[in-house]
């Protein structure tokens, strides 16, 4: 839980800013730390439906999925986590494709303060 905490505290620091202020490095933080909250997120919900519900889910979207059907989550929540796991998946394996303008719209658009 701690990684997730940190790692949206993180990316909401670094977006408090204009985007036309980040530096090179703060985007690519921004990127890095939405992995780290992926991968997070990822293990929290593996260890759920393992524990809870001794289900062996094969990926992460799967995962959710399974979440979403035992109540968990809500289908809005599921659609948020699949968008995650799916720009995290853009950033590790096609990371020359990503927009960081768009990914910073995003987070200010979407990530809440908890």
């Amino acid at each position: 839980m701690r990684d997730i905490h940190e790692a949206i505290n993180i990316i909401l620091e670094d977006t408090s800013k204009s985007f036309e202020k980040l530096s090179r490095v703060e985007k690519s933080e921004n990127r890095y730390y939405i992995v780290v909250l992926v991968e997070a997120l990822t293990v929290l919900v593996y260890h759920i439906a393992r524990r809870a519900y001794s289900l062996e889910p094969q990926t992460p979207i799967q995962t959710f999925r399974l979440l979403a059907d035992h109540g968990l989550i809500t289908g809005e929540e599921l659609n948020d986590f699949i968008k995650l796991v799916r720009l995290r998946n853009l950033i590790v394996h096609r990371y020359w494709i990503i927009d960081d303008k768009r990914v910073y719209e995003s987070v200010k658009e979407n990530f809440e303060k908890s």
